[in-house]
C-alpha cells in the first residue's frame, strides 16, 4: 500500500504544529523565575529546551502548574531516566518546571 504525499505531509505539519503550541504554553524564562530559583537563567532555557524537547514524546505534556512541587521531585527523575536525559539534564528540567510554576 502507498501512502500518499499529503498524509505524510500534515502529519509532520500536526507534529511540529504540536511542539509550537506547547512553546507558547510553556512559560519563557523571566528574571522573577531565575530569583525564585536556585539556577541561573542558562539553566532554566536548557530546562525549558529540554521539556519541549523531550516530555511529551511518550505522554501528554504537563504545564508546571499542572503538578505540585511535591509531585515534580518524583516525576522528573523517573521521567528523566525513561527520556535517556543525563543528569545534568535531569536538573535543568527540575530546576525549570519548579521555577515555572505560577504559584510562588
Amino acid at each position: 500500500m502507498k501512502l500518499c504525499p499529503w498524509i505524510f505531509t500534515l502529519s509532520i505539519l500536526a507534529i511540529f504544529g504540536c511542539a509550537s503550541s506547547l512553546e507558547k504554553q510553556a512559560p519563557a524564562v523571566t528574571p522573577a523565575m531565575v530569583a525564585r530559583s536556585s539556577s541561573t537563567e542558562g539553566i532554566l532555557q536548557q530546562g525549558r529546551a529540554l521539556y519541549i524537547a523531550h516530555c511529551g514524546r511518550c505522554h501528554e505534556y504537563q504545564l508546571p502548574d499542572t503538578v505540585s512541587d511535591a509531585d515534580w521531585h518524583v516525576v522528573v527523575p523517573g521521567m528523566a531516566w525513561n527520556a535517556g536525559l543525563s543528569k545534568q539534564d535531569e536538573h535543568a528540567v527540575h530546576q525549570y518546571v519548579i521555577a515555572a510554576q505560577s504559584k510562588k
